[in-house]
């Protein structure tokens, strides 16, 4: 198998789902110091989200609430709508999962989109870091900032730094560089950790870099093997993939581990009719379509590292098993999975009502009187009217003889 290339990962950030909402709800509020509270560990209650205003303050998420009122005096405080929080989540994810199937949502402020896989029709990373943004604006009502980066943190520092509605790419082999002048107080380590570091006048990623592995892991034990590693870019790029059954897709669990890939094509005719039933019984057409190929069942959060996940978008809708086979054999073949394939899913978006042609009159999915009528209409025009024949009942006849019974007529 050929070796994987370098995992490359979008992060998007924007405000609290809470405070969205909130905005939503009270635009007037924009711009003003907000707390949105909520219950925290014991009961207590802590900010759960903040505005920018009330964060110029000194108001930190997670903060006790009444230390936060005492910063914040003016601020308009309100209740976190959870239930809607949730509803606002579950849509955010679906958004993403459009565009990828490897998508983790984190703390209601960032998700991380694998950008992974085939894609046609936006091969180009920063074009499909875009297009996560957008589809995530419309989903959430906010404009999100997205960072690219081949870690985890330097995608989300590259997001920090990215203006709302816009990209901020890391190229590959430049992390280092790129995070060289970040501080480290706004590391992802112990707050005492950062201080010490300070002490020591090592204020920059770049500082810390320049110290061995062995120094730091001397001062500061596992945390100091954590802040090498991030310091340039080695953090882990892997996630923890969120899933839940698309609108419209079949999956196949495989018996054992299946590594030939000719064996993997030949159920695509299987996967091709089971889509079209699918299709058929919700009555759309897929715009695209995605395969993926994982290694496992499911049942572990953190396999997916082992996928393989591809899309192909065809210049016209499709809805039966015909049209969906070729596009899938394609993908089969484009298929380059990285360990033995267990479940193999078919997902099917961009919905559209299915275009009628003469096949689904035939098999009923576009049978209705007005359909069919503009259908022979337009064989009419194109033909003439000797083409398209009217069957009806002999009038007066009662017999059960089809040749006696039907009559032909071109009216």
């Amino acid at each position: 198998m050929e070796q994987k290339p370098k995992a490359r990962l979008a992060c998007l950030t924007f405000p609290h789902l809470a405070l969205v909402l909130v905005w939503r709800a009270h635009p007037e509020l924009k711009g003003e110091p907000v707390l949105v509270g909520g219950a925290g560990p014991g009961g207590r209650r802590v900010v759960l989200a903040t505005s920018p205003a009330a964060r110029a303050k000194g108001v930190r998420t997670g903060q006790d609430w009444r230390r936060a009122e005492v910063l914040c005096p003016q601020a308009a405080r309100l209740d976190a709508d959870l239930a809607a929080v949730a509803e606002l989540r579950r849509q955010g994810r679906l958004a993403l999962g459009s565009c990828s199937p490897l998508v983790e949502w984190g703390d209601d402020t960032s998700a991380y989109v694998d950008l992974a896989g085939s894609d046609p029709v936006r091969p180009e990373e920063g074009v499909r870091a875009a297009h996560c943004g957008r589809v995530l604006k419309e989903a959430l009502g906010t404009t999100p900032r997205v960072g690219v980066g081949s870690s985890r943190f330097a995608a989300w520092a590259a997001a920090q730094q990215a203006a709302p509605g816009r990209v901020r790419l890391v190229p590959s082999g430049r992390t280092a560089e790129f995070l060289a002048t970040w501080p480290v107080t706004e590391l992802p380590i112990p707050q005492e950790m950062a201080e010490r570091l300070m002490q020591f006048g090592l204020r920059t990623c770049g500082d810390c870099a320049a110290v061995t592995m062995v120094d730091l892991q001397r001062q500061f034990g596992p945390d100091g093997i954590l802040l090498h590693r991030l310091c340039r870019g080695l953090d882990s790029a892997w996630i923890d993939p969120w899933r839940e059954p698309p609108p419209c897709g079949v999956r196949r669990v495989l018996a054992g581990g299946v590594e030939d890939s000719e064996s993997l094509r030949f159920g695509a005719a299987e996967l091709a009719r089971g889509l079209a039933q699918e299709l058929s019984r919700q009555g759309r057409a897929a715009g695209r379509i995605r395969l993926i190929l994982r290694g496992d069942d499911g049942s572990q959060p953190l396999v997916d590292q082992k996928a393989w996940w591809g899309e192909v978008a065809p210049p016209a809708p499709m809805a039966t098993a015909d049209e969906l086979l070729g596009p899938l054999l394609n993908l089969f073949r484009q298929a380059r999975p990285q360990a033995p394939v267990g479940v193999v899913e078919v997902q099917a978006f961009d919905l559209v009502a299915p275009p009628v042609s003469q096949v689904g009159l035939w098999q009923g999915r576009a049978a209705n009187r007005e359909v069919v009528q503009r259908a022979v209409e337009r064989l009419h025009d194109r033909f003439g009217r000797g083409l398209v024949w009217r069957v009806e009942v002999r009038p007066g006849h009662l017999g059960d003889v089809p040749e006696e019974r039907l009559v032909w007529s071109s009216r």
